[in-house]
């Protein structure tokens, strides 16, 4: 079965390499699947950044592609089979949905790729199809969730391009503190880049997981303190991406705390809690969503850090756009017979400057 996996995955891997390649044809069933897919979803180029690449491309050549993605562990999809009723079952499978999720991360080819909710005993496999896919020296860092649990947070990376100089799993678990009485984590990981002449280049990924549950802001904020408090301290003035899946929309208070939305009496109140570190949303688009829950939202995110500290800081060069609402509403519910995740993916192409 093992090898079997392996063979399906390189053949997906060469006929993903042929598409678009040569004169206008009319499309294979295949083709227009993707094509159905990729509609209102694009890579976009931003005009500000791009100009000041061009002007010291010779300074700044240092960029990477990052890519988040809550991919759905198994275990979990079928704790909760009923949110996927409606759903075609094959389309529900693991193996279905690893074939999926492979071409897709296949096709957007991340230099650096965040996953969360990936379950522990899966992720030597999709990793070994995602190398035989790219021909690249792939390498990983992982963190399950404390308890019984089994997924958690990944890092994955290419170990050609970039040198992992440090790296960090930050249990959101204390019982020492009330509202962290849940199983969320955080990872972080610290990279310079191997090619290029200057070993101060640093920067750092970090991605998680927050809870879910709706009604629990007060836990989720006490989730991003302890975050941010192990961040800041890991980073070590180092510029940070930061990505996950935070079950939060843009105007709650865990991510205004984020990126430091805050009045004057809690700034004051919270300076000496690592505050300093604020962070932007990489903005994936208006009228866009991340995820189905009751309707269609945005809870997935990638940040950068925008702190003066330090001497080098992340310079956004393209994002890829989610899909609109609409183009949501007409795909419909996800996993679907190209998606393999209940979440659509995140990019964007930064440069350390």
């Amino acid at each position: 079965m093992y090898k079997s996996m392996l063979r399906t995955v390189s053949l997906q891997a060469r006929s993903i390499s042929k598409i678009g390649s040569g004169k206008r044809k009319q499309k294979t069933g295949k083709e227009e699947m993707e094509a159905r897919y990729d509609f209102n979803r694009r890579w976009m180029q931003l005009r500000q950044a791009g100009s000041s690449l061009r002007r010291g491309s010779e300074q700044h050549p240092s960029t990477f592609k990052v890519v988040s993605y809550n991919i759905l562990a198994q275990d979990l999809l079928m704790e909760h089979l009923y949110l996927y009723m409606g759903i075609q079952q094959e389309w529900l499978t693991w193996r279905r949905r690893q074939q999926n999720l492979q071409r897709e991360i296949l096709k957007l080819d991340p230099d650096i790729l965040c996953l969360q909710e990936m379950q522990y005993d899966h992720l030597a496999l999709l990793i070994q199809g995602l190398r035989m896919g790219h021909g690249r020296p792939l390498e990983y860092v992982y963190k399950k969730k404390t308890g019984h649990r089994t997924d958690g947070c990944a890092i994955v990376y290419d170990s050609s391009k970039f040198q992992l100089l440090d790296q960090r799993a930050v249990e959101l678990h204390d019982q020492q503190v009330a509202l962290l009485n849940r199983e969320n984590v955080a990872l972080f990981a610290k990279f310079r880049f191997k090619m290029d002449p200057d070993p101060c280049k640093e920067f750092v990924v970090a991605t998680t997981h927050l809870l879910y549950n709706p009604k629990r802001n007060d836990v989720r904020c006490a989730q991003v303190n302890r975050m941010l408090e192990e961040l800041s301290n890991f980073s070590d003035d180092a510029p940070v991406v930061l990505t996950g899946d935070f079950n939060s929309l843009g105007d709650s208070p865990a991510i205004e705390k984020l990126i430091g939305r805050q009045d004057k009496r809690e700034t004051e109140k919270t300076e000496t809690e690592n505050t300093r570190m604020r962070f932007e949303i990489v903005n994936p688009g208006e009228g866009t969503g991340s995820t189905y829950q009751d309707d269609w939202i945005i809870v997935d995110y990638i940040l950068r850090s925008i702190s003066s500290r330090g001497n080098y800081k992340l310079l956004p060069v393209s994002i890829y756009t989610l899909p609109s609402i609409n183009r949501c509403n007409s795909v419909g519910r996800i996993p679907n017979h190209y998606l393999g995740s209940d979440h659509y993916a995140l990019g964007a192409v930064f440069a350390v400057v």
